[in-house]
């Protein structure tokens, strides 16, 4: 492993979640963990940020949401066709999106203190499925996701998602 660790994110809800639960786990293996959020950026920026990493000797994660791609596989062949120097055994693909990532991680005692449903598996999970959950004693999603984030408990969150519990295995 390199000195430097970058981990690819989408968007604000990613570089939260990694910010508090992901990063920390790779802190004592790396010098430094950066995340760089890509979903806004061209593909071409992207290849060069790519070509930037393995030139310094750096590693790196891509994360991508399923995003509705009939299995994994071929979620990370597209993302190979858009960028043809990206190593596919350093994509991680989080299904189905990141939001169920953060419910993997509240137990049945936290879900009833939110006044949510307590979920065996996460992995259905979307956009809209988390929107609907969020109660309405808080004012945002963004408060919502903050308050789980205090809560998360890693071991809970291995059991119910499948590309959660994959991540920590096999990257971290």
């Amino acid at each position: 492993m390199g000195s430097k660790l970058f981990i690819f994110i989408e968007g604000d809800d990613d570089e939260r979640f990694f910010n508090r639960i992901i990063k920390p786990m790779f802190e004592n293996k790396y010098e430094t963990v950066k995340l760089w959020k890509y979903a806004q950026e061209t593909n071409e920026k992207i290849s060069k940020f790519l070509n930037s990493i393995q030139a310094m000797n750096a590693d790196y994660i891509f994360v991508a949401d399923n995003n509705g791609s009939p299995c994994i596989t071929d979620r990370k062949q597209r993302i190979e066709n858009d960028f043809k120097n990206i190593d596919k055994n350093k994509i991680l693909i989080v299904v189905r999106e990141i939001e169920g990532w953060y419910l993997s991680g509240i137990d049945d005692g936290s879900s009833k203190k939110f006044g949510i449903k307590s979920f065996h598996n996460t992995e259905h999970i979307n956009k809209s499925a988390f929107n609907d959950l969020k109660p309405k004693k808080f004012s945002s999603r963004i408060d919502f996701m903050s308050e789980i984030l205090k809560l998360f408990c890693i071991d809970t969150a291995k059991k119910k998602n499948g590309s959660f519990s994959y991540f920590v295995e096999n990257y971290v």
